[in-house]
């Protein structure tokens, strides 16, 4: 009940940060927890099918608790894991990915470990939000599920330049008579500062702004005296009333337009709203894997990515020799991609970027370039729609490069590949958020041979998802004369909707049942060792006539151990 003080032992860690513990069949969410704690809690709110409940006191430390070296962290809730050990949480993430696969796809495929690099001061970009607080403006970062600044001069994920340069800003703003901007009021002028930082330790500065201000350049004159890694400062004006950080109109106040950047030895421009990874040798780790799943076995190839955003995934990836085919629905983001391409010795004849959606990218790409066989997706979070997942199905690609922010939606759009024979045999996460819960996953799917479908009572189902029957009797009809070894069958349990994934490894065919019988071990067949002396070719002929077999023949499929699907 709500105020009882409970004492839980944690089995798991969301990827939110909330410890899980059980009792009396009800399941408890517990933050600031971790695997292995046995601690006394608080009943925060009872809900039906689970409870919130507050840490009180820590009995049993786990062995993966460590202690955080944030002093904010609880109130900032940016960094899920920071009281967990960096190498516990990579196994938090490598489980999340896993248990997306079993449960939302039923797709059994190998997860590899989490590959990771520096845990701290990964950050190339920070978005501080500001405020005024006491007559004095301030940044931070908005407390989790709120928009209550909690002052942060010393976030451990970035460059502590970032937090300087903000410093300094906020102090110039109290000096130039610009205040922060207050939400409930709209009144104030200094709604955030957004920076981003590059290799070579320059910083490109946007200010957004709640209105122009003609002391807006002083400040950016004082910040680049100040900080001279500072190569250009922007103005980004947002009059809206509502929690969106940029507006519509982004304008140079001076120093450069654009930040240049390396990465996968490829040059990249950037601007101030464009999309770019935060964590650029961890985005070179992924992009460098993906490159490897894309140009296996492929010396040549006509790649079509799509979420293509400035370029930089499909410009990594693709060789000299590869065709190239770029597409998204962000105008900026085109032409960013268009000068990134020719920033890398990619013209015309090898590189094409289009503004549409993913029938625009596959029909362009046809023409200028022929049928697309890699293709590369790398959607937000939401995933793919499912028209999107039918036009790539119907270009018939070789493999599809799936790069994903969030395992469930892959999980998802996974299953529904594998409808259309397009599947993953195992997906590699990368850790580009250290301290948080966001793991980016990376797969390739491909065709393994025909699809073919086929039903069965729950008994040989189970036996088959046991890998106790391994060969599959049928009569050889017309539809089940395309059958080849290498094709994929995928079994489907009447009594609930399960399915499996199975791949022929040989095909058996006979005249008869008979014949089949006297041929075949039968204990591969689904019989058990005490059923095979009572094993007779007339358990089949309930099945198929006599006539039917003389007709066609029968067949014993031999499969490959099945999957999950």
């Amino acid at each position: 009940m709500k105020n009882d003080i409970v004492t839980l032992e944690i089995t798991d860690v969301t990827p939110e940060g909330y410890g899980i513990g059980r009792l009396d069949g009800k399941v408890y969410f517990v933050a600031d927890t971790v695997t292995g704690d046995i601690c006394s809690c608080l009943v925060l709110k009872e809900l039906k099918s689970h409870s919130f409940a507050k840490l009180i006191e820590i009995i049993k430390p786990s062995e993966h608790r460590i202690t955080p070296n944030c002093t904010v962290c609880r109130q900032c809730g940016g960094c899920a894991y920071r009281h967990i050990s960096y190498e516990y949480e990579l196994e938090l993430k490598r489980n999340t990915v896993k248990q997306a696969f079993a449960r939302i796809a039923k797709l059994d495929i190998a997860v590899n470990p989490t590959v990771s690099d520096n845990p701290e001061h990964y950050r190339n970009k920070v978005q501080y939000p500001f405020a005024q607080n006491n007559g004095y403006a301030t940044f931070g970062y908005y407390a989790k599920r709120s928009h209550r600044i909690v002052e942060h001069k010393s976030c451990p994920l970035q460059d502590k330049i970032f937090s300087d340069i903000a410093a300094y800003t906020a102090e110039l703003a109290d000096r130039l008579s610009l205040p922060a901007y207050d939400e409930e009021s709209g009144k104030g002028v200094i709604r955030h500062a957004v920076m981003r930082k590059n290799r070579k330790n320059q910083i490109l500065l946007c200010l957004v702004v709640a209105k122009k201000h003609r002391n807006l350049s002083l400040l950016a004159e004082a910040l680049t005296a100040k900080f001279p890694a500072i190569i250009g400062v922007h103005i980004n004006v947002n009059t809206r009333r509502d929690n969106v950080i940029f507006g519509d109109e982004t304008y140079r106040l001076l120093g450069s337009e654009t930040l240049t950047d390396m990465l996968c030895g490829k040059t990249f421009e950037i601007s101030p709203r464009a999309f770019y990874q935060v964590n650029a040798v961890m985005a070179e780790k992924l992009y460098s894997h993906a490159a490897s799943l894309a140009k296996r076995d492929c010396e040549s190839a006509v790649i079509l990515d799509l979420y293509c955003g400035a370029g930089t995934i499909g410009i990594c990836v693709a060789g000299k020799e590869d065709k190239l085919c770029g597409v998204e629905i962000i105008d900026a983001a085109i032409e960013n991609a268009r000068t990134n391409a020719l920033l890398n010795q990619r013209n015309e004849k090898n590189t094409l970027f289009v503004c549409g959606d993913a029938s625009v990218g596959v029909e362009e790409c046809r023409k200028k370039f022929g049928k697309p066989n890699i293709i590369i997706v790398d959607p937000p979070r939401k995933g793919l729609d499912k028209t999107v997942i039918e036009t790539v199905v119907k270009a018939s690609p070789e493999r599809i490069v799936y790069i994903s922010c969030d395992p469930a939606t892959l999980a998802r759009d996974c299953a529904v590949f594998a409808e259309s024979g397009y599947f993953a045999s195992e997906a590699t996460p990368f850790d580009l958020f250290p301290r948080t819960g966001h793991v980016e996953t990376v797969v390739c799917l491909s065709k393994e041979g025909e699809i073919h479908t086929m039903k069965l009572d729950r008994s040989p189902f189970e036996k088959i998802k046991s890998g106790q029957k391994t060969i599959e009797l049928r009569l050889l009809d017309e539809k089940r004369r395309s059958i080849k070894e290498g094709d994929v069958i995928i079994f489907t349990d009447n009594s609930n909707g399960e399915r499996l994934k199975a791949t022929v490894k040989k095909l058996h065919r006979f005249e008869s049942f008979e014949q089949l019988y006297k041929s075949l071990p039968l204990l591969k067949c689904g019989y058990t060792a005490e059923e095979l002396g009572s094993a007779h070719h007339s358990d089949m002929e309930k099945y198929y006539s006599a006539e039917e077999q003389k007709k066609h023949g029968v067949i014993g499929i031999e499969l490959f151990p099945p999957k999950r699907t």
